[in-house]
């Protein structure tokens, strides 16, 4: 997977955003679980999950550089009548390279429009492997849960 779309930010900040179609959603391609609209014409995209019980979704971005910070993240948001998700924290998962050394935080939802869930993750100097991996999850509750709306993940340079 790779960024789909890269912007230059003021202040010489590097962006880039990671659409839908571009992430790797578990049970993304069943589409009584979820339901991925391609954004045309100026509209914007997003995954909505419809129906998920395991909910993971992991993003990747190979044009970072070593000895950098990034602001990782995802712009999400809960439907009006989004279920499932109270009780159910959600964790961030962020790790450089393809190691084992992972960073997880807790997050918890509320019913609000246009949340980010974001971490800083920082690669070392001597790092090999820049790839900056990230995700979200939710698999441990066993409930069903739906309306939630993923719009983008987004990799911003420090």
């Amino acid at each position: 997977m790779y960024p789909s779309t890269r912007t230059k930010m003021k202040g010489e900040q590097n962006e880039c955003k990671i659409l839908p179609r571009d992430l790797n959603i578990v049970w993304g391609s069943d589409e009584n679980q979820w339901e991925i609209k391609h954004g045309e014409k100026g509209e914007q995209g997003y995954a909505l999950a419809k129906k998920v019980m395991w909910f993971e979704v992991k993003a990747t971005y190979r044009g970072a550089k070593a000895g950098r910070k990034y602001k990782v993240g995802f712009n999400i948001s809960l439907d009006r009548d989004a279920k499932g998700w109270e009780g159910s924290p959600v964790f961030m998962m962020t790790t450089v390279g393809f190691s084992d050394d992972y960073t997880w935080r807790k997050l918890s939802l509320e019913h609000k429009d246009n949340l980010s869930m974001d971490d800083v993750i920082e690669i070392p100097v001597s790092a090999r492997d820049t790839t900056l991996q990230f995700g979200l999850y939710e698999i441990w509750n066993g409930k069903w849960k739906n309306g939630l709306r993923i719009h983008h993940a987004f990799v911003t340079q420090l």
